[in-house]
């Protein structure tokens, strides 16, 4: 729950001490998904590399919208696992 600058000054120390280590453990359950998001887009860049490949070597005035489509979720999901930072400046 986000507090306002008012809330948080009247908060005892032990309060806030409290919200921090709160914030942590969402911290830290946010990066385990994050982490375990890369290993599935990991394992299914290895399967589908072969489809991957193809699609990234294709020339987008030749696809149909559905290829198109297919070429972009490629192409954002390889850029997702390279640089997972990359994408929170989009």
């Amino acid at each position: 729950m986000q507090r306002t600058k008012e809330q948080l000054q009247e908060m005892t120390h032990d309060e806030l001490v409290a919200r921090v280590l709160e914030m942590q453990d969402i911290l830290k359950e946010g990066l385990a998904v994050r982490d375990q998001l890369h290993v599935i887009l990991n394992n299914l860049l290895l399967v589908k590399a072969n489809e991957v490949e193809r699609y990234a070597e294709l020339d987008q005035d030749g696809l149909d919208e559905d290829g198109l489509e297919l070429k972009r979720a490629w192409a954002l999901a390889r850029r997702a696992v390279s640089n997972p930072y990359g994408l929170t400046k989009l």
